[in-house]
């Protein structure tokens, strides 16, 4: 079994700028999500997950403030969806995540 010390791993290295480091870990991060969830989509459908939800006791619903300014109940596949959608455009936006090396990143 291999022994990581998780708050090592996730350290900014000293020559790097912290919002391009963070920048750039949050976008993989958001791409190791998709595929996972892409592996277990074909088993987690409206029929079969039809709660977003963890456990008994938590339900999740869906809402963006702009198109869903009041919470949603939804089948987890179509919350996924909202969500990877909702980070999308989050990268998509320059404002946020500026295309061109050395420009701020705003979070």
């Amino acid at each position: 079994m291999l022994s990581v010390d998780l708050r090592q791993a996730v350290i900014c290295p000293p020559d790097y700028d912290l919002n391009e480091w963070l920048a750039v870990n949050m976008v993989d991060f958001f791409n190791q999500i998709n595929l996972i969830y892409g592996n277990v989509s074909e088993f987690c459908t409206k029929a079969t997950c039809p709660v977003m939800n963890a456990g008994a006791k938590y339900d999740y619903h869906w809402a963006d403030g702009v198109t869903f300014k009041k919470p949603i109940k939804c089948p987890a596949p179509e919350y996924v969806s909202y969500l990877m959608a909702w980070v999308q455009s989050r990268f998509d936006n320059q404002d946020l995540f500026p295309r061109s090396a050395g420009t701020p990143v705003r979070m």
